[in-house]
């Protein structure tokens, strides 16, 4: 069995983008075939509701493994945020050191 993404997929990329990448013709194979092409409407709309529970069940169940990890997204984002700060600093002290090397190495060649 496959898992619900890979049946998401293949109902999107293999079953609905052809039909509506030659609905057209599709349609028009009906003629006067009223009953018919209303049961293809009918499937049609089946499986664009199929997708559409199976897409917002996707989205909950991301919403849900989201909010299971919120406190180590947090942890993560504030370590993230601590680095960042440290690298600023880091990078403002490197910034002051070479601006204070410069200036001695201009002092030295004009000695």
């Amino acid at each position: 069995m496959k898992t619900q993404a890979e049946l998401l997929d293949l109902l999107r990329n293999k079953v609905r983008a052809p039909i509506e990448a030659h609905a057209e013709e599709i349609l028009d194979s009906f003629g006067d075939y009223n009953e018919r092409l209303a049961a293809f409407q009918r499937a049609r709309a089946d499986l664009d509701a199929l997708i559409a529970r199976l897409e917002s069940e996707e989205l909950r169940n991301l919403g849900d493994q989201l909010d299971s990890l919120s406190e180590e997204l947090k942890a993560g984002t504030a370590d993230l945020q601590n680095t960042l700060t440290t690298a600023k600093n880091v990078a403002s002290a490197a910034k002051v050191f070479w601006r204070v090397v410069g200036r001695a190495a201009r002092i030295i060649a004009l000695a």
